[in-house]
């Protein structure tokens, strides 16, 4: 799989480079426009449900980034604007380019396309410019003009479209993005999660129940059930890591993480008990960690996890002070 991100200025004619570079090279094209269908595919929210998501511009936004990240991972994409080329500033199979043009020759062409004075021309692309500016500082608090983010900047000024689209196709082919596995950063991977569980948490989730393994606490169950209604592929405490020795190497102790989520490759342990086992838990967390640098866990705190399982009714009302231990031997 591969990413090429594309940012432009206003009037360089970055769209139409973005779209034909992705029929030149078969991949898909994922635009502000293309969000809706984008997060549809992600997130199983009906349109009352998004539309009233969309009012908290946070998780809208976390969102967006999940949606696409889950969608970069899976396929060749094109993706046009929209910060990508800071959401995977990191990895390995992309190619981030920016199109350029000097201002005269973006008024020229926003006057003649908007069939507009050079006055009101102008005022687009200040306008529509600042705008990009202000979501981007938002999101990742970079400079999206800065062309040191980019590993390709083309003046449009000097290149038709065509030969600009053919620059970008060698420009990925010598790369070899397409043959490198998109591997998202462990970061991202966990923001994944945070979106779902935030999104859960604004919509009325009524998961279906289904057969599901016994669980050593109830939370454990409404959490497999939001990763069912989620689509998430997870299985329930599948490994376990020795972390201490006796003298003649023998495990006295080991760490089972309640979770793993092998689309995210991350471990998830939940915690809903008193500080004082918490304490304890992460220290076992912070030696696996320390021993298994490889392996990507984030906990699941009391705070986190009752914001989504009480607030919007997931829970049978079962005892929730009951169980879920570290599952340590």
């Amino acid at each position: 799989m591969a990413i090429i991100t594309i940012s432009r200025l206003t009037g360089s004619g970055g769209r139409e480079i973005a779209t034909a570079t992705a029929q030149a090279l078969k991949f898909r094209f994922i635009d502000r426009s293309a969000m809706d269908v984008v997060i549809d595919q992600q997130f199983p929210v009906r349109t009352e449900q998004l539309s009233r998501i969309k009012k908290d511009r946070k998780v809208y936004d976390e969102m967006v980034r999940s949606a696409i990240a889950e969608i970069a991972a899976l396929q060749n994409v094109v993706i046009l604007g929209i910060g990508a080329q800071f959401l995977f500033a990191r990895v390995a199979a992309s190619l981030h380019v920016q199109i350029v043009a000097p201002l005269p020759y973006r008024t020229a062409r926003v006057m003649r396309l908007a069939n507009v004075d050079r006055a009101a021309a102008e005022k687009i692309i200040e306008d529509r410019d600042r705008d990009k500016e202000a979501s981007v500082t938002t999101l990742y608090a970079k400079d999206w003009r800065d062309p040191a983010h980019y590993a390709l900047v083309l003046n449009i000024d000097h290149f038709s479209n065509e030969i600009s689209v053919e620059i970008i196709v060698k420009a990925a082919q010598a790369k070899g993005i397409e043959a490198t596995a998109v591997e998202l950063p462990p970061q991202l991977r966990e923001d994944i999660l945070t979106a779902k569980l935030d999104v859960a948490q604004l919509a009325d989730l009524e998961p279906a129940e289904g057969k599901l393994p016994e669980f050593a606490h109830p939370s454990e169950r409404e959490f497999a059930r939001v990763m069912d209604f989620y689509r998430i592929k997870w299985q329930y405490e599948p490994k376990t890591f020795p972390i201490e020795w006796d003298e003649n190497r023998n495990v006295v102790k080991a760490f089972t993480p309640d979770f793993y989520l092998p689309d995210l490759d991350l471990f998830i342990e939940l915690t809903t008990m008193k500080q004082s086992l918490v304490t304890k838990k992460n220290r076992k967390v912070r030696l696996l960690r320390e021993m298994y640098p490889g392996v990507n866990i984030k906990i699941l705190y009391e705070r986190d996890y009752k914001n989504l399982i009480f607030k919007y009714g997931l829970t049978d009302g079962e005892d929730d002070n009951k169980g879920n231990g570290d599952h340590a031997a």
